[in-house]
């Protein structure tokens, strides 16, 4: 019989290949979790998002249609990492934040943004872009948030890694986002260099300085709970130490919320799920969280 890791492996390049987004590897283990037990992912019907998009070096910024600068040329902005940049718009839209929205996939985000000047590239040239646009004549940035799917997580950690950067941002959302690699065969250990950035984030958002979301597959069972967005975000409750309210509640997607822990700007919530269908839901779930930010 196949060695059981060795098949979720398989399942996984063979399911990135299909052109649908799953968690990178490069730092942790696939987690049985993930991996769906058949081929097919149910989306968002697709729709026409009314805005103005502009192609970047790196990215796609889009400026939904009720955006309003404020008069002194000051914009709030949101960058999303990993998923459909159609998707990422759609789910961006109905939030109907005051902010424009740049969505990025890449291969690889860590050699993307191991390049520390990579991400001011990115701000710098948004705001080129909303002024040559006659969008803002002066624009400067104000509220800076980060989000991601899966495996975006890994730019958003290259990201919070650099002092500059960290400052700047005032929200980190998380959509089933937050992987880790073990120090020990039994996944007890996480390896806390790779957890670092987001402790540090979650930490400021407990005290009230930050703001942090992060949604994931919170199995139903408990002998399936060694998934690693449930291991990262039992890391992150305990260091913080912010308490599980435990509950039972269904969304419009049919997501059901099993556990929220909150303190402060700190907030995890755990869905029941197991599959991949489960884990892309926490993507389509997103203008949820985007309705939280405070901008």
């Amino acid at each position: 019989m196949i060695n059981k890791f060795i098949l979720l492996v398989i399942l996984a390049i063979v399911f990135e290949k299909t052109g649908a987004s799953f968690a990178q590897t490069t730092d942790t283990t696939v987690s049985r979790t993930t991996v769906t037990r058949s081929s097919g992912i149910i989306a968002p019907k697709r729709i026409a998002v009314p805005g103005e998009r502009f192609t970047l070096s790196t990215g796609q910024l889009f400026v939904p249609d009720y955006f309003k600068p404020k008069k002194d040329g000051r914009f709030n902005l949101v960058v999303f990492f990993h998923g459909a940049t159609w998707c990422s718009e759609q789910v961006f839209y109905p939030a109907k934040k005051n902010a424009v929205l740049v969505s990025i996939t890449v291969p690889s985000y860590q050699a993307v943004f191991q390049d520390t000047t990579r991400f001011q590239q990115i701000l710098d040239e948004v705001h080129l872009t909303l002024q040559t646009a006659n969008i803002i004549p002066h624009p400067k940035l104000s509220k800076l948030a980060l989000a991601s799917f899966s495996g975006g997580y890994v730019a958003v950690r290259e990201i919070l890694n650099v002092p500059e950067y960290y400052e700047q941002v005032d929200a980190v959302i998380l959509a089933d986002s937050l992987y880790c690699a073990f120090t020990d065969t039994t996944r007890t250990v996480l390896v806390e260099e790779q957890m670092a950035p987001f402790l540090k984030f979650a930490l400021d958002a407990a005290s009230g300085r930050k703001s942090f979301w992060f949604t994931h597959l919170f199995p139903p069972e408990e002998k399936y709970r060694d998934n690693t967005t449930t291991k990262t975000a039992g890391y992150l409750i305990e260091r913080v130490h912010a308490k599980r309210i435990y509950q039972h509640k269904t969304n419009t997607l049919g997501m059901i919320l099993l556990y929220s822990s909150d303190k402060k700007g700190f907030h995890i919530r755990g869905y029941a799920g197991m599959t991949n269908q489960d884990h892309f839901n926490h993507f389509y779930n997103l203008a949820e969280y985007y309705k939280k930010l405070s901008f």
